[in-house]
């Protein structure tokens, strides 16, 4: 990807072509960054951007706060697309957080039935001390569109949202977006329109 550009000559640390940068976008050479397909990490145009505005916010003095591409938004535009923002119950696993999840079929959601599509809502949050969910952690689906709904998933993610708080929030009907407030509703132990 690097190779032949000069980056090695320069003082630059590249690893299997790609450029290494710290939190900040910076790399072994303080006066030079690197972001987006030229770095490690997710090969995701929105990240190029948001790792651009970084570095611009940061070598005009702003103070910047690092990236957690945890939360950034994930979508494979298939049949039926694949959507993920937050991390799964394996990598909370690996990290040592106990968590709680729920899969909610869009069997159960009336749009889903509509646009004659399957797939699921899977929600994984902390599992709290005191048997109630705690902070959202990953926000996974599948189906046809849900790419259009993952923005919502970023929102609760990064705002460490609890299902019992998005349990609260109305969704409009028909939506598909009434899967993502469904699976809250279940994980907060009030399921609606559950479907197995």
């Amino acid at each position: 990807m690097s190779a032949g550009l000069g980056y090695e000559e320069a003082g630059v640390t590249t690893d299997r072509g790609f450029v290494v940068v710290d939190e900040y976008c910076q790399t072994s050479v303080p006066t030079i960054s690197a972001v987006g397909d030229l770095t490690p990490g997710l090969q995701l145009a929105h990240v190029g951007f948001a790792e651009g505005i970084l570095v611009a916010e940061r070598v005009s003095g702003l103070d910047v706060t690092p990236i957690d591409y945890d939360g950034v938004p994930r979508i494979t535009y298939s049949n039926p697309e694949v959507a993920s923002v937050g991390i799964t119950s394996a990598t909370a696993a690996e990290r040592g957080i106990e968590t709680t999840d729920v899969n909610y079929n869009l069997g159960g959601n009336g749009r889903s039935v509509i646009l004659q599509t399957q797939g699921a809502a899977k929600v994984i949050a902390t599992a709290g001390p005191d048997g109630r969910p705690g902070p959202v952690l990953g926000v996974h689906l599948v189906g046809a569109r849900v790419g259009e709904l993952i923005a919502e998933g970023q929102l609760i993610y990064n705002w460490e949202a609890l299902p019992s708080e998005v349990a609260q929030l109305i969704h409009p009907h028909p939506t598909q977006s009434e899967a993502i407030g469904e699976a809250h509703l279940a994980l907060a132990g009030k399921p609606l329109h559950f479907h197995s």
